[in-house]
């Protein structure tokens, strides 16, 4: 079974059904089906060459969801770039991929011109908007391709699409996923992860280019739609899911946290919603009880990567379920997903014993096939079958899985080996606290030292000494920050992880390393 044989079932079965929504404008799964066959044949008759690679950078528009099956169907290999990308960055990934074919949002036009001189790899310009020198017109070149899906062999082992990273240790790397992954990945959704059935709608609240998008697929094959919004606002998600009776979204906890605190919440109603899934980023908590409150037991939490897609854990919606107190698990993973192995390895190299911190190595068809003409790197992550995630954990007797940190994220502090995100946890437990970082800076006495790095939330006042106190009350005193830098907002990638690199460049600038 292949991806383009599952749309084209799907299409069958729900033809005359609603299937995406973007602002006034509809389409059914029958028109889906049909526009992504000729998207397809016309990619096809720009370039027959398998496995090209064909860029998106479009916002949360219809056109994205065709664009998506097309490339499956024509077996051309998708590289989708965040629009929040700065003009370098999406430089940078169309010259890394080799991409042969840009779709673009016209927004992007003064972008797509200053770089094209730039990329004698890209051929093929289509533009949402008008046609141009060099520039094919999106409805124009669709008209033109032949109403059938192509009928291509698709290896299970072939390309289906890159990913880049957020960069959080450098230069982004483009995970590679082949078709046998993209299918695993949204099986384990459909087997662990949402509860989507005909009719019910998903508001793609958070960019379709990585953890939204991923539902896409998902939610057409089981006869939902998929709900398209261009921005993220809690009152226009209020009235998104008032207005069509959406029954789930995928978010970021701070999205999430957003909606609990927003005073219109209130005024629509919500009774629809049935399932949020949140990931990306640890979730206090107490803010995550808070959320449980506003809007009962519907969150599902997913844990993953660019390299190994979501969801690999899952905290289901049960999980979530309890008692106020010590809540331990409302701080864990989850437990496994179907399709996907976990193990923990100690640093000896052996399995770790439940409750001692390891290092995850994930295994499953999800995972991927290595990083884009990066063989250095693929080798130094992709062990006997594994992928060595970076991420440190530990497992309880129940077998829900603890992340404490990124291994790279580690400070090493007067001898004592301090974990961020166990900092990062007891700051966003502070009322004031909308987001946190925390890094390790050069001390000549300690070694390293706790710098802590905070936006507040709206109107929110506190000092850092209040802060820094707060911490002391929660965690051992060597943890605590040493000083606490506050911001606007903190600096995020394309998959809207907090780039640790970024606060740390102006500290450890000019040393040969980043420990002291």
């Amino acid at each position: 079974m292949t991806i383009p044989h599952l749309i084209a079932r799907a299409a069958r079965w729900h033809r005359e059904q609603v299937a995406v929504v973007d602002g006034e404008r509809r389409l059914t799964f029958g028109e889906v089906d049909a526009r992504s066959n000729r998207l397809a044949n016309a990619l096809l008759h720009l370039s027959p060459a398998p496995a090209a690679r064909v860029a998106l950078l479009l916002p949360n528009r219809l056109e994205f969801v065709e664009a998506d099956f097309a490339i499956a169907k024509a077996g051309k290999v998708k590289v989708p770039i965040n629009p929040r990308l700065s003009d370098g960055e999406r430089e940078y990934i169309l010259a890394n991929s080799g991409a042969e074919t840009l779709i673009f949002d016209e927004s992007f036009r003064p972008f797509v011109e200053g770089a094209r001189d730039r990329l004698p790899a890209l051929r093929h310009l289509i533009a949402l908007g008008r046609e141009g020198q060099g520039v094919h017109e999106y409805e124009g070149l669709l008209a033109k391709g032949a109403d059938s899906c192509p009928e291509l062999p698709l290896a299970p082992e072939a390309p289906s699409f890159i990913l880049y990273t957020s960069g959080t240790s450098g230069r982004p790397k483009g995970a590679m996923s082949s078709q046998r992954g993209r299918l695993a990945a949204t099986m384990n959704m459909l087997a662990d992860e949402l509860d989507a059935r005909p009719g019910d709608g998903m508001v793609h609240a958070a960019s379709t280019t990585h953890g939204s998008g991923s539902k896409i697929l998902a939610h057409f094959l089981r006869g939902a739609r998929n709900i398209l919004l261009r921005k993220f606002e809690p009152e226009l998600f209020f009235w998104t899911v008032e207005r069509h009776g959406a029954t789930g979204s995928f978010m970021v906890p701070t999205m999430v946290t957003l909606l609990v605190e927003a005073p219109s919440r209130g005024r629509y109603r919500l009774g629809a919603l049935r399932t949020i899934t949140y990931g990306g980023a640890p979730f206090a908590p107490d803010k995550l009880r808070a959320a449980l409150d506003a809007f009962g037991p519907i969150f599902v939490q997913v844990y993953g990567s660019c390299e190994a897609p979501h969801p690999v854990t899952v905290l289901r919606k049960e999980d979530h379920l309890v008692p106020p107190g010590p809540e331990r698990r409302l701080a864990s993973a989850g437990r496994e997903a179907t399709g996907v192995e976990v193990r923990i390895v100690a640093r000896s190299g052996e399995d770790a014993k439940d409750g001692d911190p390891g290092e995850l190595w994930l295994k499953g068809d999800n995972v991927m096939l290595g990083y884009w003409e990066d063989p250095a790197a693929s080798r130094e992550v992709l062990q006997d079958g594994y992928y060595r995630s970076g991420d440190v954990g530990w497992r309880d007797e129940d077998g829900f899985i603890y992340i404490v940190d990124r291994e790279r994220d580690l400070i090493i502090s007067g001898g004592y080996n301090i974990y961020p995100a166990e900092i990062e946890a007891a700051l966003s437990a502070h009322p004031s606290v909308l987001e946190a970082a925390v890094i390790g800076v050069p001390d000549d006495v300690w070694g390293e030292s706790v710098k802590a790095f905070v936006a507040l939330r709206p109107g929110a006042a506190v000092s850092e000494a209040e802060l820094i106190d707060h911490c002391r009350r929660q965690l051992a005193g060597y943890k605590k920050p040493r000083s606490v830098e506050f911001m606007e907002s903190l600096p995020k990638g394309s998959t809207d992880k907090i780039l640790k690199r970024v606060l740390r460049e102006p500290y450890w600038r000019g040393r040969a390393r980043e420990v002291n």
